[in-house]
């Protein structure tokens, strides 16, 4: 069974290797950077009137490759990359229903998770409607109550996730009562389902272990299966979820056109089977079966 923690915060190079390196040595097989971006409410009106002068960025968004280590960097953390996976995330905190439309933007789908933090019930009963996102980040910090069952019944229909991270309580104290009511009360409403565990770090002091992380979800209301589930089922859940998304873009892309130049040729040997189909023409196998 491989463990993941789906939420490592980006920060400076030196401390993002660090955090890796102890996510690797604590049992961790996938691992997920992850860049927190608040859009713009009118990010998509601008990105119709200028262009992208900023070959790293977007809109505030860091280009999802730049989150990739060198193998240099693999190397001298002693990481085997055939057996521990270094993924991309963004989480983009929306605190005005408008910043919904910045999920559609290629800078935050070329991630390979994508998620959302909504900042009141409202949107997060909107943000439960769209499929192009993989998790959906609680703020279980505080005392505002942003769970509705409605939103998680058709969140949980769609595959969505809903993470609870237990970070912010290892930075103060005074918040472990919200995380843990706000935690059991998801639990209840979600009867369970959907739910992943992620640290949320900041610094690498602030990472525990999987079996640790289980035993916080049994104060969070899980039982002991589910609370496991929350850092390895449930996350591979996640990943295939994020590659089901992306391959509908890719469809979506190839079916409007879409494409660059030197992948055109896909298009037009898609059609030409297409013809053949349509046509009863049979393919060069089936002429030599015959």
């Amino acid at each position: 069974m491989s463990y993941a923690d789906l939420s490592v915060l980006n920060c400076d190079r030196k401390t993002l290797l660090e955090k890796v390196g102890v996510a690797v040595k604590l049992g961790y097989e996938v691992i997920a950077l992850d860049i927190v971006h608040t859009p713009s409410k009118n990010a998509t009106k601008k990105k119709k009137k200028q262009k992208d002068s900023n070959p790293q960025a977007s809109e505030g968004v860091i280009k999802a490759s730049t989150l990739k280590l060198t193998e240099d960097e693999l190397k001298d953390l002693q990481v085997d990359s055939k057996r521990v996976k270094i993924l991309s995330r963004v989480t983009l905190n929306v605190t005005d229903s408008e910043q919904l439309q910045y999920l559609m933007s290629p800078e935050v789908q070329e991630y390979d998770i994508v998620a959302v933090r909504p900042t009141s019930s409202d949107i997060f009963t909107k943000v439960t409607k769209y499929i192009n996102l993989d998790i959906i980040q609680l703020e279980m910090d505080k005392n505002v109550k942003i769970i509705t069952p409605g939103g998680l019944s058709e969140g949980i229909q769609k595959g969505i996730h809903f993470e609870i991270q237990y970070g912010p309580a290892l930075r103060d104290s005074s918040v472990k009562k919200y995380l843990i009511s706000n935690s059991q009360l998801l639990a209840s409403f979600s009867k369970s389902k959907n739910i992943i565990i992620s640290s949320g770090s900041e610094r690498a002091i602030e990472l525990r272990g999987p079996h640790d992380v289980a035993n916080l979800g049994l104060l969070f209301g899980l039982n002991e299966a589910q609370a496991k589930n929350c850092v390895s089922r449930s996350c591979r859940s996640v990943l295939l979820h994020a590659e089901e998304r992306r391959a509908l873009k890719a469809t979506v892309a190839l079916s409007s056109g879409d494409l660059p130049d030197d992948q055109k040729w896909v298009k037009d040997k898609l059609s030409e089977i297409h013809s053949q189909d349509t046509t009863g023409e049979s393919s060069p196998k089936k002429r030599k079966l015959e």
